[in-house]
């Protein structure tokens, strides 16, 4: 009886063990695709275009004419989103990840606070990834150079119900207006149709 309760002991470690193994570790995946996102976002800061186009999506790439034509894309919007002045770096998030059929996809959002004519502006834009090697390395472009609509044109293995929300730069004030919640008084509440 000793003897069946060390093996069942073992095989229930052996079997814990293997199903550890089989599992994705998703904290190292995303740690991994934060820093791939760290790292487009300081050649994008620094101008290292080889260095920003090397991590982006091939597919990305070709919609907008290959390296040349997106590094020229990105120089026509990149201004609006440059502070007048030194700030903080940006807060990295993961919001979602997802794999299917050992494809990995994610979406990161930067969130940063710029400069611009006096203004303080804060910076929400989203980052699209993919992994085809279980997390190891990433490819990411930034949804704020680039139309959330256009995504599946862009890289058109990505999820269909991948939820990517669109880039906004907003003042302090739009901000407060956005988070204020509205409030209709119980005797003003739209009717539905066909009521009286």
């Amino acid at each position: 009886m000793t003897t069946l309760r060390t093996f069942l002991a073992g095989a229930a470690l052996c079997l814990t063990q293997l199903a550890g193994i089989s599992q994705p570790d998703t904290v190292k995946i995303k740690e991994k695709a934060l820093f791939f996102a760290d790292s487009l976002i300081k050649a994008d800061h620094y101008e290292f275009w080889d260095v920003y186009t090397a991590l982006i999506p091939p597919s990305v790439l070709k919609y907008h004419g290959g390296k040349d034509g997106y590094i020229q894309h990105i120089k026509s919007i990149r201004p609006r989103s440059i502070s007048d002045i030194d700030e903080d770096p940006p807060q990295l998030t993961v919001v979602n990840i997802m794999t299917e059929n050992d494809l990995w996809q994610c979406v990161i959002r930067e969130s940063r606070f710029i400069h611009k004519e006096d203004k303080k502006l804060h910076v929400t834009t989203y980052f699209v990834g993919e992994s085809k090697d279980e997390g190891e390395t990433w490819r990411l472009f930034d949804v704020g150079y680039n139309k959330v609509a256009n995504i599946i044109y862009m890289m058109p293995e990505v999820f269909g119900d991948l939820p990517i929300p669109e880039h906004s730069i907003l003042t302090e004030e739009q901000e407060v207006a956005r988070a204020k919640p509205v409030f209709i008084p119980a005797g003003n509440v739209p009717k539905k149709k066909g009521e009286k």
